[in-house]
């Protein structure tokens, strides 16, 4: 009985304490709080999409370049001016952080262009992540978006290696600035064709499966 009492004092206790104050209903904590920067762009389909900055990806790239700066490049290239160690950690970070958005892109890309809808790209660090609608779809347009963000690794990995090969041979810095990244999405792309969920070739090879024998 008394524990009753109890449970209905602090129910009705509870509901005054919300109608009072109505802003205490939305204090659960979301994982948009932790979103910098939103802003919204197009890709020439007249829908656009919402871009998100979160948290991860600043602090990523503090720590990327922090570690190249001070740790990686003075013990792998010595002898170079401090502040050429600097300039090109955050060449680097910031080449691999705008991957990760590129990669995405390419998803983007694909899927609005088999009538999909994407509505939200959100960078995390070196990595990023995009909504985009579900529903079912034929195979071949699964292996196609699916193929396309490794795809775009490699594409950035030949780009910057074609930039790799033009500034002179002594200009040490200007090369790996260029050479890193080069590497780095040249690898990314190539782990992320392997058929291995939950990897892009994983899902490419699931919906390969099911286009060849009608799983």
């Amino acid at each position: 009985m008394v524990e009753g009492l109890r449970h209905i004092t602090c129910a009705s206790l509870q509901t005054q304490l919300l109608m009072r104050f109505p802003f205490m209903r939305h204090r659960r904590p979301s994982a948009n709080d932790s979103v910098l920067w939103r802003g919204r762009f197009g890709l020439g389909t007249g829908r656009r999409i919402e871009l998100n900055l979160h948290l991860a990806f600043i602090l990523t790239l503090v720590v990327v370049t922090w570690l190249l700066a001070l740790a990686f490049f003075p013990r792998f290239f010595p002898g170079w001016p401090p502040a050429a160690y600097w300039l090109v950690a955050v060449a680097v970070a910031v080449f691999d952080g705008v991957a990760g958005l590129l990669h995405e892109l390419g998803h983007a890309v694909v899927a609005l262009a088999k009538g999909r809808r994407v509505y939200r790209i959100t960078l995390y660090g070196l990595a990023a992540a995009a909504r985009r609608s579900g529903g079912p779809s034929h195979p071949r347009e699964q292996v196609a978006i699916s193929v396309a963000g490794p795809l775009s690794h490699l594409l950035i990995a030949s780009l910057l290696y074609s930039a790799w090969n033009l500034p002179p041979t002594d200009n040490e810095p200007l090369r790996v600035a260029a050479g890193f990244p080069a590497f780095s999405n040249f690898t990314v792309g190539l782990l992320n064709l392997v058929p291995v969920s939950p990897l892009d070739g994983g899902r490419a090879a699931r919906a390969l499966i099911a286009g060849i024998f009608r799983v």
